[in-house]
């Protein structure tokens, strides 16, 4: 677990994250430089879950990573579905990371959400649920592994 407090703000204690593959893990459906190490350190403390509707088909392929599950999602209606997932889990216990559309949900059902701008930009919804925007996946997962930078951006 990952625990934080935040004045103004409140206490998280993370138990999961719940990762967009497809823009934000990856681009153009291929996993971007460094992802693999930071998800499997991150594992150590959470349980990851990488989620996608796989676009590219190649998910698989792209995510041999120990301590972490990939769960797919339909192509129609992923944004409902992801965010079921996140409800499934207890969303008080959640850290989502997206850039979709698609993930707008499941950042707003979320303990907390992050919303990545990369190379596929992101969407004006996701940016409207997210609590934190960073440029770039690393500083995402680097901001689960060292929590305390939450207070700066978070506290009241």
């Amino acid at each position: 677990m990952i625990s934080v407090s935040i004045p103004g703000w409140g206490d998280l204690d993370i138990e999961y994250l719940v990762i967009d593959f497809n823009g934000t893990c990856a681009f153009d459906g291929k996993l971007k430089e460094g992802v693999k190490e930071m998800l499997e350190k991150v594992s150590r403390y959470i349980k990851v879950f990488v989620i996608t509707a796989d676009s590219y088909d190649n998910v698989d392929n792209e995510t041999n990573i120990i301590g972490f599950k990939v769960l797919k999602v339909k192509k129609e209606n992923s944004g409902t579905e992801k965010a079921k997932i996140v409800k499934e889990l207890g969303p008080e216990k959640v850290v989502a990371i997206g850039n979709g559309a698609n993930d707008a949900l499941m950042l707003r059902e979320a303990a907390l959400g992050i919303c990545v701008f990369g190379g596929e930009g992101c969407a004006n919804s996701l940016v409207k649920e997210a609590d934190v925007f960073v440029t770039n996946i690393l500083d995402a997962i680097s901001i689960i592994l060292h929590p305390e930078r939450l207070v700066a951006t978070l506290r009241d």
